[in-house]
C-alpha cells in the first residue's frame, strides 16, 4: 500500500515523492527504507511495522513483513486499484463528504459511516464504496467518480455496471457523485447529454418517487396529451414516468457544492441522453448531505417550485396547442372559402365567354341546383292548393336533394306526399301537376 503511520500522522510515499526532483527521488526512497526498517513505519490499520519496497516488478509501496499482512491493508490495496484512474480530486470530494456525513454519527444513534473498505475489510469484497452508511439497517455504498468521459468510457461502463451490480447483490443501495465538468445540459430543448457511463449512475430517491407521483397526476389531468411531445423532445422510443438523478459536485477551493438534475433517461443507445425536468440546481454539502432515512439530497422549496413551474409549463403549452390548432383551422377555412370563390369565379367568366342562350340556361340550371325553400310555407301553399308552377318546380328539386332534412321541420316526406295528393285533388294546371307528381315518385 502506498500510506504508513510516522509520527503521529500518515505518510504517502508518492505524495512525498511528488515533492522532490527525479534526482532526488532515490535520497528520498533510500530515506524511507531506513526509517521503515527501524521500525518507525507502521500500518495505520494494526500498527504492526511496515518495511517499503521499491524492486521493479511492483510500483514503490509499503508492505507488511512476510506473512503478517492484515485485512485492512488488503482491502485498502483493492481500493486503491479501483481507484488509480480517479484525478486528485477525487481524494478531496471523498473525504469532505466522510466528514459531513461521520459528524453526524453523534446525534443520530442508527447512523454509521466508515471508508467502504475499512467497513468490510473482514469480508474481503472484490469492490469497494468510497464510503459505507448504514442508517437504521439501510446499508448505503457511496462513491464519487470524476473520469466519466468518452475515452475509455466502455471500460468505466462495465467497472460501474459491476459495482453497481455487487453492491445490490451485498444488500446495498447506491449513491454517485460525478465531478461536475462532465455536466451537459440544454434546458432550452429539454436536454441532458449524457456519456454512457453517466447513463449507468443515475440514481432513484424519495425526491424521485415524489416527481413520479407528480406526473402521474399530470397525466390524470391531461390523459391526450404526451408530456415529453408537448415539450417537443426529440425521444429514441415510446418513454414512461421512472424519474431519476444524478449529482454532480463543484469543487473550488472555498467549497464543495452539488448540482441536482431530475430527469427520465432515454431509450439507451448513443447518443445518451435524457429529459430534463428541472434546470437543476445547487445545494451546499451540508444541507445535501442531510441523514434521514437515507440522504436528503434536495431542497423540499425548490423541489416544490420545480414541480409547480413544469405543471405550469405544461399548461401553457397546451394552450398554445389549442390556439395554433384554432389557427390552423380558421387558416384552413378561409382558404376553403378563398378557393371556392376563385372557382365560382372561374366558372362565371366561362359562362360569360359563352353565346346568350347558353348563359340564360346555366343561370336556370344554377337556380334550381341552388334552390333554398321555407318548407312550412311550401306545405301550406299545397293544403290551400295555391303553388304556383315556378314553386312545385323547386319543391320537387328541393325534396330530391334535402328531403332528409325534414325531421328539422317535424315532417316526414310521408306527410309531404299526402299534401301533394290533396293539392293534385285541386289543381288543374298541368304545369303544377306534373312537377308534384315527380315528387310523389321520388
Amino acid at each position: 500500500m502506498d500510506i504508513a503511520q510516522y509520527e503521529g500522522s500518515t505518510v504517502n510515499i508518492n505524495t512525498e515523492l511528488s515533492k522532490v526532483s527525479k534526482h532526488d527521488r532515490k535520497k528520498v526512497i533510500e530515506k524511507y527504507r531506513r526509517i521503515a526498517e527501524k521500525g518507525a513505519m507502521t500500518c495505520p490499520f494494526c500498527s504492526e511495522k511496515l518495511l517499503l519496497r521499491a524492486g521493479e516488478i511492483r510500483e514503490i509501496h509499503f508492505a507488511h513483513p512476510a506473512g503478517k499482512t492484515c485485512q485492512e491493508a488488503d482491502a485498502y490495496d483493492t481500493y486503491r486499484k479501483q481507484t488509480r484512474r480517479e484525478n486528485k480530486k477525487h481524494s478531496i470530494i471523498k473525504e469532505a463528504i466522510y466528514t459531513e456525513l461521520k459528524s453526524q454519527e453523534v446525534i443520530k444513534p442508527d447512523l454509521r459511516v466508515e471508508y467502504g473498505y475499512k467497513e468490510k475489510a473482514a469480508e474481503k469484497w472484490r469492490h469497494y464504496p468510497d464510503i459505507y452508511m448504514n442508517k437504521g439497517g439501510r446499508e448505503f455504498a457511496i462513491s464519487v467518480i470524476t473520469h466519466v468521459h468518452e475515452i475509455g468510457d466502455e471500460k468505466v461502463v462495465k467497472t460501474i455496471s459491476k459495482r453497481n451490480q455487487y453492491f445490490a447483490a451485498k444488500g446495498l443501495e447506491t449513491i454517485w457523485f460525478v465531478e461536475d465538468r462532465e455536466l451537459a445540459d440544454d434546458f432550452e430543448h429539454r436536454v441532458l447529454h449524457l456519456w454512457e457511463a453517466e447513463y449507468g449512475l443515475a440514481i432513484k430517491t424519495v425526491a424521485d418517487r415524489l416527481w413520479d407521483a407528480f406526473l402521474e397526476g399530470i397525466m390524470q389531468d391531461f390523459p391526450y396529451n404526451n408530456i415529453f411531445e408537448l415539450f417537443r423532445y426529440r425521444s429514441y422510443a415510446r418513454m414512461h414516468f421512472d424519474v431519476r438523478s444524478l449529482y454532480y459536485v463543484h469543487s473550488t477551493d472555498d467549497e464543495i457544492t452539488f448540482s441536482v438534475y431530475r430527469m427520465i433517461l432515454d431509450k439507451k443507445r448513443k447518443p445518451f441522453r435524457a429529459f430534463a425536468l428541472n434546470r437543476g440546481y445547487r445545494m451546499h454539502m451540508s444541507s445535501a448531505l442531510i441523514v434521514r432515512d437515507e440522504i436528503v439530497l434536495s431542497r423540499e422549496e425548490q423541489e416544490d417550485q420545480d414541480r409547480i413551474q413544469f405543471a405550469i409549463e405544461v399548461a401553457e403549452r397546451i394552450e398554445q396547442l389549442r390556439e395554433e390548432k384554432i389557427a390552423q383551422e380558421e387558416t384552413r377555412f378561409a382558404e376553403h372559402i378563398a378557393a371556392e370563390e376563385v372557382t365560382k369565379q372561374n366558372a362565371r367568366s366561362r359562362v360569360q365567354a359563352l353565346p346568350p342562350e347558353y348563359q340564360q340556361a346555366v343561370a336556370a340550371a344554377a337556380e334550381i341546383v341552388h334552390v333554398d325553400i321555407d318548407v312550412l310555407e311550401y306545405m301550406d301553399k299545397l293544403k290551400t292548393a295555391t303553388i304556383s308552377a315556378q314553386e312545385a318546380k323547386k319543391l320537387f328539386y328541393y325534396m330530391e336533394r334535402h328531403r332528409s332534412e325534414l325531421d328539422d321541420y317535424g315532417l316526414s316526406f310521408d306527410e309531404v306526399k299526402r299534401h301533394i295528393n290533396y293539392a293534385l285533388g285541386r289543381v288543374g294546371n298541368p304545369d303544377i301537376r306534373k312537377w308534384l307528381v315527380e315528387v310523389e315518385y321520388l
